[in-house]
Protein backbone atom coordinates (compact mmCIF):
# COMPACT_ATOMS: atom_id res chain seq x y z
CA UNK A 1 0.00 0.00 0.00
CA UNK A 2 2.40 2.22 0.83
CA UNK A 3 4.57 1.89 -2.06
CA UNK A 4 1.50 2.34 -4.32
CA UNK A 5 1.11 5.87 -2.71
CA UNK A 6 4.87 6.19 -3.28
CA UNK A 7 4.15 5.70 -6.88
CA UNK A 8 1.10 8.10 -7.27
CA UNK A 9 2.31 10.82 -5.74
CA UNK A 10 5.89 10.50 -8.12
CA UNK A 11 2.98 10.29 -11.00
CA UNK A 12 1.65 13.47 -9.72
CA UNK A 13 4.79 15.16 -9.32
CA UNK A 14 5.74 14.25 -12.78
CA UNK A 15 2.04 15.08 -14.30
CA UNK A 16 2.57 18.11 -16.04
CA UNK A 17 -1.41 18.63 -16.69
CA UNK A 18 -1.74 18.11 -12.55
CA UNK A 19 1.11 21.14 -11.73
CA UNK A 20 -0.89 23.90 -14.29
CA UNK A 21 -4.04 22.80 -12.34
CA UNK A 22 -2.83 22.91 -9.16
CA UNK A 23 -0.82 26.46 -9.38
CA UNK A 24 -4.40 27.54 -10.89
CA UNK A 25 -6.01 26.59 -8.08
CA UNK A 26 -3.47 28.18 -5.64
CA UNK A 27 -4.74 31.83 -4.53
CA UNK A 28 -2.82 33.99 -6.04
CA UNK A 29 -0.11 36.32 -3.52
CA UNK A 30 -1.87 39.23 -2.80
CA UNK A 31 -4.39 41.23 -1.13
CA UNK A 32 -6.77 39.79 -3.03
CA UNK A 33 -5.94 36.21 -2.46
CA UNK A 34 -5.70 36.48 1.28
CA UNK A 35 -8.73 39.02 1.35
CA UNK A 36 -10.51 36.19 -1.14
CA UNK A 37 -9.59 33.05 1.62
CA UNK A 38 -10.44 35.23 4.68
CA UNK A 39 -13.95 36.03 3.56
CA UNK A 40 -15.06 32.80 1.60
CA UNK A 41 -13.88 30.51 5.27
CA UNK A 42 -13.33 32.61 8.28
CA UNK A 43 -16.13 35.20 7.85
CA UNK A 44 -19.15 32.94 7.55
CA UNK A 45 -18.19 31.17 10.66
CA UNK A 46 -17.64 34.38 12.63
CA UNK A 47 -21.45 35.46 11.29
CA UNK A 48 -22.58 32.18 12.29
CA UNK A 49 -21.36 32.43 15.54
CA UNK A 50 -22.58 35.86 16.48
CA UNK A 51 -25.98 36.30 14.67
CA UNK A 52 -27.32 32.15 14.48
CA UNK A 53 -30.15 33.01 16.69
CA UNK A 54 -31.18 36.04 14.29
CA UNK A 55 -30.86 34.17 11.02
CA UNK A 56 -32.82 31.09 12.59
CA UNK A 57 -35.70 33.44 13.69
CA UNK A 58 -35.66 35.43 9.73
CA UNK A 59 -35.67 31.74 8.18
CA UNK A 60 -38.85 30.80 10.50
CA UNK A 61 -40.74 34.30 9.60
CA UNK A 62 -39.95 33.68 5.77
CA UNK A 63 -41.28 29.88 6.06
CA UNK A 64 -44.34 30.87 7.22
CA UNK A 65 -45.35 32.78 3.85
CA UNK A 66 -43.75 29.37 1.92
CA UNK A 67 -45.97 27.77 -0.69
CA UNK A 68 -46.44 24.43 1.15
CA UNK A 69 -45.19 22.90 4.51
CA UNK A 70 -43.48 20.71 3.37
CA UNK A 71 -41.20 23.16 2.00
CA UNK A 72 -41.05 25.41 5.35
CA UNK A 73 -39.92 22.65 7.18
CA UNK A 74 -37.26 21.88 5.31
CA UNK A 75 -36.06 25.63 5.22
CA UNK A 76 -36.60 25.35 8.89
CA UNK A 77 -34.40 21.95 9.05
CA UNK A 78 -31.67 22.87 6.89
CA UNK A 79 -31.20 26.41 8.77
CA UNK A 80 -31.50 25.05 12.43
CA UNK A 81 -28.30 22.27 10.93
CA UNK A 82 -26.50 25.00 8.92
CA UNK A 83 -26.18 27.95 11.46
CA UNK A 84 -26.21 26.13 14.85
CA UNK A 85 -24.00 28.82 15.87
CA UNK A 86 -20.66 26.47 16.42
CA UNK A 87 -17.74 26.99 14.42
CA UNK A 88 -16.93 24.53 11.72
CA UNK A 89 -13.64 22.87 12.30
CA UNK A 90 -13.32 21.92 9.09
CA UNK A 91 -14.00 25.19 7.14
CA UNK A 92 -11.30 27.10 9.50
CA UNK A 93 -8.93 24.14 9.16
CA UNK A 94 -8.98 24.57 5.18
CA UNK A 95 -8.98 28.32 5.81
CA UNK A 96 -5.45 28.00 7.55
CA UNK A 97 -4.21 25.46 5.00
CA UNK A 98 -4.80 27.75 2.29
CA UNK A 99 -3.36 30.97 3.97
CA UNK A 100 -0.60 28.99 4.69
CA UNK A 101 -0.18 27.46 0.98
CA UNK A 102 -0.56 31.16 -0.11
CA UNK A 103 2.27 32.23 2.15
CA UNK A 104 4.63 29.32 1.29
CA UNK A 105 6.89 29.62 -1.86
Amino acid sequence: MRNKLKEIKENLDNNPKFQESLTKMKPKKSIWGFLGVILFFFVPEIINVLYYKEINAWVYNYALNAPNQTMADSLIWLSKHSFDGEISYINIGLGIAFLIWLFKD
